[in-house]
């Protein structure tokens, strides 16, 4: 949304994708190569795996980080495998692992948390043991993709991309990938109800006689169909669409507006912005703020949500779906905050919305005092 008027009543920054306009630039070289599987999604993927690993493998028990999507743990349970739950969170400095006794048939799920994590490390007689998997859905071209040695790796692609559906599934040691699956029709039918509700916002933000609850109610309609059901591929448009995209240039916009979001909110004492990356081998997912205090978060959030700016929170952990949770990672949940910095914005629209964060953090200070 280059050039856009602050000023007018269709601006909004946020929330789901919209049709974009761009020129085509596929990219040469992704991080899975020419051997992978394609999904409707990254739940889907990762369902599809550890049903094949625990036919063919074996696998018993899945270790997951206890700072970790609720919606993908529901879905990980599906599957019927024991899952565990090992202490690690996106400000961890420490080897989560250290204190971990893995068995034989145990399997490891990581995350490169907001696309700005450092790989974990593991002792020799520990990667002996377990079978790793990778979740780069918030990078998915990191170095730390390209170069990665785990078993398995997959991402969400449609939490990056402006695509109805679709993640990617594959093995940096190419092991046997399974059979990949056609889309079901409730999946197809999610993934057109998506299409609607992008076609519909991008009329809606050109200033067009469409009402916003239109395509809102296509968005929730949609990602309830593509959270239900059984595990589904990704439709022949999604696909195609993945051949089009300038990945190269829209991984650079998204780390220019990170970095103009972090210099407009640098020097504030009540609030930090996770990460700090100005590196090319890295991509902050979303520029991640933590505010000293819950009240606080909360309060800016529903100010930014009145002023058309819809963060997100990843994620929310009042509510365990597996096992008990430390407090010091529920505070946490409590205090981030996620404001969007994908390609659909420039620098304008960044610096403008770090300007609404400091106007109402400094407000709500103004009224607690």
């Amino acid at each position: 949304m280059v050039g856009i008027v602050k000023k007018s009543t269709y601006w909004e920054q946020g929330s789901e994708f919209h049709w974009l306009s761009y020129k085509k630039v596929p990219l040469k070289r992704h991080p899975w190569s020419d051997d992978f599987v394609y999904g409707g999604s990254g739940r889907d993927l990762l369902r599809l795996l550890l049903k094949h690993g625990m036919t063919s493998c074996g696998w018993r028990r899945l270790w997951i980080p206890v700072y970790f999507c609720g919606d993908v743990t529901r879905a990980i349970l599906e599957t019927g495998i024991d899952v565990a739950v090992y202490p690690h969170g996106p400000l961890d400095k420490r080897n989560p692992l250290d204190q971990i006794d893995f068995s034989p048939r145990d399997v490891l799920l990581t995350v490169n948390y907001f696309g700005i994590s450092k790989r974990v490390k593991y002792r020799r007689e520990q990667r002996q043991k377990i079978t790793v998997i990778e979740d780069h859905t918030h990078d998915p071209w990191s170095t730390w993709s390209y170069k990665s040695d785990a078993d398995w790796c997959f991402a969400s692609l449609r939490k990056v991309l402006p695509l109805p559906d679709g993640g990617v599934l594959w093995s940096p040691v190419n092991h046997p990938l399974p059979t990949a699956l056609p889309a079901t029709e409730r999946r197809k039918k999610a993934s057109l109800e998506k299409v609607a509700g992008m076609s519909v916002k991008s009329l809606y933000l050109q200033g067009y006689a469409m009402e916003k609850d239109t395509f809102r109610t296509l968005f929730i309609s949609g990602e309830r169909n593509i959270a239900a059901g059984p595990i589904s591929g990704i439709t022949d448009w999604s696909k195609d669409l993945l051949s089009t995209y300038p990945f190269d240039r829209w991984r650079e916009k998204r780390r220019n507006n990170y970095n103009g979001l972090l210099q407009e909110l640098n020097d504030l004492p009540w609030l930090s912005v996770v990460g700090g990356v100005k590196k090319e081998d890295s991509c902050p997912f979303s520029a991640v703020l933590v505010f000293d205090n819950p009240a606080c978060r909360d309060y800016v959030n529903e100010k930014l949500i009145s002023a058309r700016i819809y963060p997100a929170i990843l994620w929310p952990l009042e509510k365990p779906v597996t096992g008990s949770i430390p407090k010091r990672y529920i505070d946490l949940s409590r205090r981030i905050l996620s404001i969007h910095c994908d390609m659909r914005y420039d620098r304008r629209d960044m610096i403008y919305v770090g300007k609404q964060i400091r106007k109402y953090g400094n407000e709500f200070l103004d009224v607690r005092l």
